[in-house]
């Protein structure tokens, strides 16, 4: 079922689709029931992306689940409120009706000046019984399985992003890293 013939009571907390212009008739309406229904059992607030490729594309990889090319995309991109992005990303580790997740610490919401982390999900099967999880920080892609360090060192920087600290460039990303996420926690 496309999700342009859901009613709009069936996803109340995300009325930016209708205000981006985001085409949901190459949505998955089950997508979007998932993704309320996250809001409503997480209580944090997430806002879609503003950008329709965030959502649905119709060139690039065919095996993107954003492609919407003769099947409907069962993807997306999120902001949450600023200083959940990790919290939220946590819970969704939880959700089984998740087989991809990402997490983006190159990604701007409102100001090219203000990085603001995005959280990407789909409805992708499991591979061997388990999520494909992976980061992305300066359009590098990390995934768990083949870099778990990278991984976890690009979630660290999102850490440091929610609570407003910054790193230098040029620094052992490391040590950087690890000095902020200890200042995030009060080390």
């Amino acid at each position: 079922m496309k999700a342009s013939e859901l009613n709009p009571n069936a996803y109340p907390s995300f009325p930016e689709f209708k205000t981006y212009g985001i085409p949901l008739e190459h949505i998955d309406a089950h997508y979007l029931v998932i993704a309320q229904t996250i809001r409503n059992k997480y209580g944090i607030p997430m806002t879609p992306s503003p950008v329709t490729g965030g959502f649905v594309r119709f060139d690039g990889n065919v095996l993107s689940r954003h492609y919407a090319v003769n099947r409907l995309s069962d993807a997306g991109d999120w902001f949450p409120k600023k200083g959940c992005c990790l919290e939220l990303f946590e819970y969704l580790l939880t959700e089984s009706a998740i087989g991809g997740l990402g997490l983006y610490a190159d990604t701007h919401f409102n100001s090219k000046d203000d990085p603001y982390p995005l959280i990407h999900f789909d409805l992708r099967p499991l591979k061997d019984g388990k999520k494909v999880l992976w980061v992305r920080d300066e359009g590098k892609y990390y995934y768990l399985n083949t870099n778990p360090r990278a991984y976890q060192l690009v979630k660290l920087k999102v850490m440091a992003i929610e609570h407003g600290l910054s790193f230098q460039e040029g620094k052992d990303l490391g040590s950087t890293w690890a000095g902020a996420w200890a200042k995030a926690i009060n080390i």
